[in-house]
């Protein structure tokens, strides 16, 4: 146990340590990186979603969800704004019977007084089961595992959102939800998907794209304003994996171009919170850090007429103007389904960190759900 904090993060980038670092059990127990999970464990949280959302629907299913974490406490500890994630994480936890706790002002925390994160999450593991971070530090969520990790009560931290890096359960519940929408035409294998937006700073773009390297995706197209397009470190992954790679800086010629070949398009804003203020990061100009995205990244009503109507259409939310009201008329459009499926999901990755999941998947099959 006594590894470094530099150590720590370095192995964890390296997948033959990756998995003694970060797993316990043969299952997840740190859930810091879209890459740590293989193509089996992305399934198993699928299934187990599936599962939970289908048994919540059964009385019966319901009272047996509610006995799985019962006596269970989670700390959501959001030193970022976020409404739409730290409910998602309550509401998954409440489905699986643990309670929670939140704190969103660091201000009213220890961190105010210069306390390390350590020491925090240290204190924080005497009274919880489940630590859940959220922060603009990139390293804070590995920071606490590294601590913890090293204690003699170690429990479970999941990243909510990590800095610029990555969103690992939003890549995951957006992962669920493409699943979910080609289920019946052969899953994410051979789909083209176009990510549409600001992915240089945007963590859930980012981290989707680090899950589809454990599928085999027709294409991923970049479609971004050129100071805002994914880094040659991640490029480079994606092509490591034999991904087929396109980066363009105009939606509709894009659209032109390929749109009746596209089966998603994941849409996302620009990151404005992250302008101003960080050195070497680009800044958006004046119109678009006033109006949201610029004209060329709007996926404007007419361009429904450039795609299949069964073209999936994503956005992690929260949306500007890149994605207009009227697109909700589009068949294909699954941005609130996607909104739902977070609490599956994190309900899921609950169960499954804790070693719940194959119970879960067999009482569904019992009451004949799957």
């Amino acid at each position: 146990m006594g590894i470094s904090y530099e150590e720590f993060r370095e192995a964890i980038q390296d997948g033959a340590r990756r998995r003694q670092l970060l797993n316990r059990d043969g299952r997840p127990f740190f859930v810091l990186l879209s890459q740590q999970f293989s193509r089996e464990e992305l399934e198993g949280l699928c299934d187990t979603a599936t599962a939970i959302r289908r048994l919540d629907r059964h009385r019966d299913g319901r009272e047996f969800l509610l006995a799985i974490l019962r006596g269970h406490r989670v700390m959501n500890l959001f030193a970022q704004p976020s409404t739409r994630t730290a409910q998602s994480f309550i509401a998954a936890a409440d489905k699986l019977g643990a309670t929670s706790s939140l704190v969103s002002d660091m201000r009213t925390s220890s961190f105010a007084k210069g306390e390390s994160v350590a020491d925090s999450v240290r204190t924080l593991s005497s009274f919880f089961d489940t630590i859940v971070v959220r922060h603009p530090d990139d390293e804070f969520a590995t920071q606490a595992a590294w601590a913890l990790y090293r204690s003699q009560r170690s429990i479970p931290v999941i990243s909510a959102g990590s800095g610029k890096s990555q969103h690992v359960t939003q890549a995951l519940l957006d992962f669920y939800t493409l699943r979910y929408s080609f289920y019946e035409h052969g899953g994410v294998d051979g789909k083209q998907i176009a990510i549409v937006g600001d992915v240089a700073r945007n963590r859930a773009a980012r981290s989707l794209a680090l899950i589809l390297t454990k599928f085999r995706p027709g294409g991923v197209h970049f479609v971004s304003p050129q100071n805002f397009q994914p880094d040659d470190e991640l490029l480079g992954y994606l092509r490591r994996h034999e991904i087929t790679v396109e980066v363009s800086h105009s939606l509709e010629n894009t659209l032109r171009e390929r749109g009746r070949d596209l089966d998603a398009i994941y849409m996302t804003r620009l990151q404005k919170e992250w302008d101003g203020g960080t050195a070497g990061q680009p800044k958006a100009d004046a119109k678009t850090s006033e109006l949201g995205a610029g004209d060329d990244y709007v996926l404007r009503t007419e361009f429904r007429l450039l795609v299949r109507e069964d073209c999936v259409i994503m956005h992690p939310l929260p949306r500007i103007n890149e994605l207009p009201d009227s697109w909700e008329e589009h068949p294909g459009f699954v941005v609130w389904r996607q909104v739902r499926n977070g609490m599956w999901m994190r309900a899921a990755l609950f169960a499954t960190i804790h070693g719940a999941a194959e119970e879960i998947r067999a009482r569904a099959k019992r009451l004949d759900l799957m």
